[in-house]
């Protein structure tokens, strides 16, 4: 039984990205490249990540509303995914944002997109996670991803503003 709606998880995702979009552009530009400890992604790749995500799971989102049951998504050793972090993490800040927020709308375009009934009946097969429902998927990869990465970014921020 899902417990939420397209416009819900659509809201959600608004919220969580213009939060992380307002914070991260009032970042000291010192603090946006450095490692918040071994191993952790810097706030520019957090920012490359977010760049890329939602215009990814809008695509998703579509096609699992296309194609209920079927296979969709990845999993978090994609090449594609490893690789536009790497390749976009030097981009500007500026160049970062207009992506995060082009990718957030058409992917809260998709969420909203579903019908109620639609909501509460597709579902699609992941290849690491298995059978999800809507609420499942939206939570997983979109709105609360997006919710993740705004907690994230506040815990990055406190290790590389310590002194």
């Amino acid at each position: 039984m899902t417990t939420s709606s397209g416009e819900q998880e659509a809201v959600r995702l608004e919220r969580a990205v213009d939060a992380f979009v307002m914070r991260i552009k009032g970042v000291p530009a010192d603090q946006l490249t450095r490692p918040p400890a071994a191993g952790e992604w810097t706030l520019m790749e957090l920012a490359a990540h977010s760049a890329e995500i939602y215009a990814y799971w809008a695509k998703q989102l579509a096609y699992v509303r296309a194609r209920p049951g079927q296979t969709f998504g990845r999993t978090a050793s994609d090449p594609d995914r490893i690789g536009f972090v790497e390749e976009h993490k030097s981009d500007s800040l500026d160049g970062l944002v207009e992506r995060i927020e082009r990718g957030a709308e058409a992917a809260a375009a998709e969420l909203r997109a579903f019908t109620d009934d639609e909501w509460g009946a597709v579902t699609g097969r992941h290849s690491a996670r298995g059978l999800m429902d809507m609420d499942f998927i939206a939570h997983l990869f979109v709105s609360g991803h997006a919710e993740e990465h705004l907690k994230q970014l506040e815990e990055t921020l406190t290790k590389v503003a310590a002194p």
